[in-house]
């Protein structure tokens, strides 16, 4: 299996040999009230301590348990939450599927805020599809919000939140996937894509507030039955969007801000680029192509599809396939402008049958899950982007995967329709994860010790234990 380090902080990232397996138990949800500071684990930790304006002062807070906790910093101004955890390494489902947050009747979407910047960070994000009552629960059709423990951090109880959208209209897939700015912590709006004809396109909800309305980003006037929505109405044939098949992947700040998808009915097998900058609601002007399905070459046909871009630039597209082939592959990776994927999974490559058009990406840990609809999630090491390699695979009990996400630690978020939950997994291992007050956040194996030493402009890395 592959073996890294993954350190992640608001100037760089490191990558450095390490044992295998990612961390697990993390502090996020930061809070200050006068010199009270809060923080929420996402998991049971073996031991936590804080140190004080870089190591002035320490504070044992011990061993754990997942959810909020608080400290005192009176006469400090800044802080590091250390959080160690300790388990065996392998992929181990840690969510309980009999608590309350963890039951969906038809989950759709999952994405998780891994922006240590971000006034949400750690928070799920969870979109119901589908009315219905499963395991004494029953949901509504919306967007559900969680803390990093799966708490009910809004108080929305077993009602979505629907931003006064007619998600219902839009039937089984409405709402559908949904996605987050990858890069920028000030942008704060929820993306959500529909995937229906009825009630196509995509919708924005400030994740700050939500009781404000949701907006409408993707202009839809003049709607066809099929989900087809003209741009710049009156102004020729040119068609904005369809039925909007993948995760919202945003990226970029400002005026620089840029969307894309996947879309079933318009050009289908291309990566639209949607140059959207502020707007939020109302945006009009067809999409560019920011990858081309060659023309006769067809490596993309499946509509139950997701994309997910890397650091690097490039795009990653899964869609089903029952069984993966060289012709459709089930995942391809493509460079930006062309019109053939640079690498493709199928038989001469990486089978990976039953993929099921949902992934996630965790560039600093060169990592990529996808989901199957017959009850297994792959990992693969993507060190290599050009030759991917499978490094685990993760059973479900359930088949039909609708989506994956990963959090800043690696934990895995796993929403089926087939067993109606959401599902969280950890990778295992002894890990050290480190919360600043400073939007920092690192990740370090344990029980080594990580010597970063800067000697005239230039970073060594040592390893002591």
């Amino acid at each position: 299996m592959c073996k890294r380090l993954l350190l992640v902080s608001v100037a760089a990232c490191f990558l450095v040999s390490v044992p295998a397996a990612m961390a697990v138990p993390y502090a996020s949800g930061l809070t200050q009230s006068g010199n009270t500071v809060g923080f929420v684990l996402n998991e049971n930790a073996t031991n936590v301590w804080v140190e004080l304006d870089g190591g002035a002062a320490t504070q044992s807070l011990g061993a754990l348990a997942k959810g909020s906790h608080s400290f005192d910093m009176t006469g400090y101004s800044s802080y590091q939450i250390k959080v160690l955890g300790t388990a065996a390494a392998g992929w181990t489902q840690y969510s309980n599927d009999g608590d309350n947050t963890s039951k969906y009747y038809s989950p759709k979407g999952v994405t998780v805020d891994r922006n240590p910047l971000s006034p949400n960070f750690g928070r799920i994000y969870v979109s119901e599809g589908l009315a219905g009552t499963t395991a004494g629960r029953t949901t509504t059709a919306g967007i559900y919000v969680l803390d990093a423990a799966q708490g009910d951090v809004t108080g929305q109880g077993d009602a979505a939140h629907t931003g006064g959208v007619d998600w219902v209209v839009g039937g089984t897939n409405s709402p559908w996937k949904i996605g987050l700015n990858r890069t920028d912590p000030s942008d704060t709006n929820l993306y959500i894509a529909d995937w229906s004809d009825k009630h196509s396109g995509v919708w924005t909800a400030n994740t700050a507030n939500f009781n404000a309305p949701f907006n409408e980003l993707l202009d839809n006037t003049g709607r066809a039955t099929s989900g087809i929505v003209l741009a710049n109405q009156g102004a020729g044939p040119t068609e904005l969007h369809g039925s909007v098949a993948s995760g919202p992947w945003v990226e970029g700040s400002g005026a620089d801000r840029k969307m894309y998808t996947i879309d079933e009915d318009v050009r289908l097998g291309n990566v639209l680029r949607y140059d959207i900058g502020t707007t939020t609601s109302g945006y009009a002007t067809a999409p560019a192509d920011q990858t081309v399905d060659g023309t006769g070459l067809g490596y993309i046909q499946n509509a139950t599809a997701d994309l997910v871009r890397g650091a690097d630039g490039s795009s990653w597209i899964a869609q089903y396939r029952y069984t993966d082939s060289d012709a459709v592959p089930a995942l391809s990776r493509w460079e930006d402008g062309a019109s053939a994927p640079s690498w493709k999974s199928g038989p001469s490559t990486l089978p990976l049958n039953r993929g099921y058009g949902c992934l996630d990406i965790l560039d600093q840990g060169n990592l990529i899950a996808l989901g199957t609809n017959d009850g297994h999630i792959y990992i693969l090491d993507i060190s290599d982007p050009n030759n991917p390699v499978l490094a685990d695979t993760i059973a479900h009990s359930g088949l039909t995967i609708r989506d994956v996400a990963f959090d800043v630690a690696g934990n895995l978020y796993v929403v089926s329709s087939s067993s109606e939950t959401l599902r969280i997994y950890s990778p295992g291992g002894d890990w050290l994860a480190v919360t600043g007050s400073d939007g920092s956040f690192t990740i370090i194996p344990e029980p080594a010790t990580l010597v970063l030493l800067t000697l005239g402009g230039f970073l060594l890395r040592r390893r002591v234990r």
